[in-house]
């Protein structure tokens, strides 16, 4: 059931410096061009980012250290064909968390300022017409979190009909 992939999906800012293999990348975004978009576009790429100096300088913009030490950085990117490109990239994001996890890797949301959305387009010469609202680190956690449990849904949150 997919319940269990969500109750693994934990966020890591400590990462393994092991290789994530390029199939896992591949799997982990086919997985993320799998995800519903608005008015079926699918209007979202993927960058890909090993090369440290690269991440040096998107490091340069964040100031936060999981961005230089993660194995794997993946930036999606709403092109400009995209109608609602938060929703786009809100829900291809978390379909990259949970291959993620399914495949044993860490991850965490770090969400860009619209500042530092233009810092790092400019890193990684996207066009100012895009869109991106988050990026990715991916490794093999460095430690180790319980997965969520059941007694952490709290049934007092859903309301039937109205408020």
């Amino acid at each position: 059931m997919i319940i269990e992939s969500i109750k693994k999906r934990r966020s890591f800012r400590t990462y393994k410096s092991d290789p994530v293999s390029d199939e896992m990348i591949n799997e982990i975004i086919k997985a993320a061009q799998f995800a519903p978009s608005a008015m079926g576009r699918s209007a979202v790429e993927f960058i890909v980012i090993r090369d440290q100096k690269i991440k040096e300088a998107i490091f340069a913009v964040i100031d936060q250290d999981y961005i230089k030490t993660a194995p794997v950085l993946v930036v999606p990117v709403a092109s400009d064909q995209s109608v609602l490109p938060v929703q786009d990239l809100s829900i291809v994001s978390e379909n990259i968390f949970l291959q993620a996890a399914e495949l044993g890797l860490g991850s965490v949301w770090k969400n860009l300022t619209p500042v530092w959305e233009e810092k790092v387009k400019e890193v990684l010469g996207v066009p100012q017409n895009f869109r991106m609202i988050d990026i990715i680190p991916l490794g093999f956690p460095a430690e180790e979190k319980p997965e969520h449990s059941d007694e952490e849904f709290k049934i007092e949150k859903i309301h039937q009909e109205k408020w």
